[in-house]
């Protein structure tokens, strides 16, 4: 286990929850960049296809991203993530390298459920409409260049 792993994994045991900014375009336009997203402490059986929880790759980069797929390799259940303006999903990961699921994003003093209608529109077309990706990309790339 990454000693951020390790870390992160204290805090949410800890407090429950932990909070982080965001950085790049990955997850745009329900989370920016800036933005504080909260995760909060989980159990296998609350994880669902569509949720954006936090994990630790094999190189030790902290990720935010959704839920795409489950697959069994052999008797190792690994999880499937990809960012919603991403082309390729992120290496599969085993659940002890998820960290929490995502609760909500806070921006201009405003907070944003996980449960919120604009947050489960977007779980449903990123899973569901094919090319979406790129559609949100090109849009997160113009927004960007625009500010």
């Amino acid at each position: 286990m990454h000693d951020l792993t390790q870390v992160m994994s204290a805090v949410i045991q800890r407090t429950g929850k932990i909070e982080l900014p965001s950085a790049g375009i990955s997850m745009y336009p329900l989370i920016k960049e800036g933005n504080v997203s909260t995760f909060l402490s989980m159990q296998r059986e609350e994880l669902k296809l569509g949720d954006i929880c936090l994990f630790v790759t094999d190189q030790g980069a902290l990720i935010g991203h959704r839920l795409y797929a489950v697959k069994q390799d052999g008797s190792k259940e690994l999880f499937i993530f990809k960012g919603d303006t991403c082309y390729e999903p992120d290496d599969p990961v085993p659940f002890t390298s998820i960290l929490g699921r995502w609760s909500g994003v806070r921006r201009n003093n405003h907070f944003q459920a996980a449960n919120h209608w604009r947050s489960m529109l977007l779980a449903v077309l990123a899973l569901r409409v094919p090319k979406w990706h790129k559609v949100i990309r090109w849009c997160a790339v113009k927004n960007e260049r625009s500010m």
